[in-house]
């Protein structure tokens, strides 16, 4: 029966990978970049423990441009079961990542141990935040607590997790399911996997299809596990997708509700836009500076309407600026076109400049984004 089980789930990952992954993907063009940075890996390892367990959770940053990046992480959670808290925000972790370098976080979490609390899972979110652009990705991850096999729980989920954690768009990742028969006689009944392609919002991203849900029957001896897989990625090229949501149904014969529900999350890493570009020329003098500032659209679509945001290494402080509405606090600088150069067409550009004072430190900034998005 096992030997069934594994034949029909490998048929169906073939037909499903056809289904789901165009002949020719081209890629998408959407900000997985925003900021500078892509977030390669956010994931327990194991991805289930016993009640009472712990895990690792890591996180993996990439610096997906050509210039520094700088930023912090919040990390926070919740609980699935009765009687347990919620993980507020800790305080936030400062990050700095060289270009095309990478950084990672770890941090362990698991079964709090508290009286009355009995978790199914925890679901564990950060947000990254890049100087002078803001929040640019919030993954999530989820560790399940596995109740220990009592020789009548029926099925139990030993692992239910993706490898590799983050793809590319129109690539595939290869999700893995491992039941364990908790009881002393076969059991028999299905899975239902549900994948659910993830953007910033709760609605499904742009561009992207709903995924059909796909069901597995299973017959597992007694003490024994079973392994499925199944291929999963971003399906066509207009999908705006940042992620892959899997949820799995464990359904035991003759029990109507599912005996248990695990889930995986995938990331989908988008390329890097190409819509503008930065050039910064400082005139200095003991104590004083001018800046002109050159804002060139790379992309295919005009801007219409800019807003410049960077951030000073130094101690720079802006005392007035020509062509642009410029404004500082603390060390972050935004400034905004004025009526008459608001729009700048494919290819052209558009420039301001500004003078300030400066003490100790005039190191000119290294990182710059127009409406939200890094240039380049």
């Amino acid at each position: 029966m096992l030997r069934r089980l594994l034949m029909s789930i490998l048929a169906a990952v073939v037909s499903l990978a056809g289904l789901l992954v165009p002949v020719a993907a081209n890629a998408a063009t959407t900000p997985g970049c925003t900021g500078g940075v892509s977030v390669s890996q956010f994931t327990f390892n194991p991805s289930s423990v016993p009640l009472g367990g712990h895990s690792e959770l890591t996180l993996v940053l990439q610096n997906c441009g050509s210039q520094t990046v700088q930023g912090s992480t919040i990390w926070y959670g919740q609980f699935a079961g009765q009687g347990c808290p919620v993980l507020d925000p800790a305080n936030p972790s400062p990050f700095t990542i060289a270009p095309q370098g990478s950084l990672t976080l770890s941090k362990t979490y698991g079964d709090p141990g508290l009286t009355g609390c009995h978790p199914t899972s925890l679901h564990m979110s950060t947000g990254v935040s890049v100087t002078g652009v803001g929040t640019v990705a919030t993954p999530t991850a989820t560790l399940q607590f596995v109740p220990a096999c009592d020789g009548d729980t029926g099925f139990a989920v030993d692992r239910l997790d993706f490898s590799p954690v983050a793809v590319a768009p129109g690539r595939l990742s290869t999700a893995t399911l491992v039941l364990q028969n908790c009881t002393a006689q076969t059991v028999t009944g299905s899975t239902t996997w549900i994948p659910r392609l993830t953007g910033s919002g709760p609605d499904l991203p742009p561009g992207c299809p709903a995924l059909d849900p796909v069901a597995f029957p299973a017959s597992i001896a007694p003490g024994a596990t079973a392994t499925a897989t199944l291929q999963l990625g971003d399906p066509v090229a207009s999908c705006l997708a940042t992620g892959l949501l899997l949820t799995v149904n464990v359904y035991e014969t003759g029990v109507t509700n599912p005996v248990y529900i695990a889930q995986a999350n995938l990331g989908i890493i988008q390329p890097a836009p190409d819509s503008c570009h930065v050039t910064y020329t400082p005139a200095n003098w003991p104590g004083g500076f001018t800046a002109n500032v050159t804002i060139t659209n790379t992309g295919t679509a005009a801007i219409n309407g800019w807003t410049l945001g960077f951030t000073f290494p130094g101690d720079e402080t802006v005392t007035h600026g020509w062509n642009a509405s410029v404004t500082q606090k603390d060390t972050t600088v935004t400034a905004s076109n004025l009526a008459y150069n608001a729009t700048i067409a494919p290819g052209a550009s558009q420039s301001f400049g500004f003078q300030g004072t400066w003490a100790a430190d005039n190191t000119p900034p290294a990182t710059f984004a127009v409406n939200g998005e890094l240039c380049y």
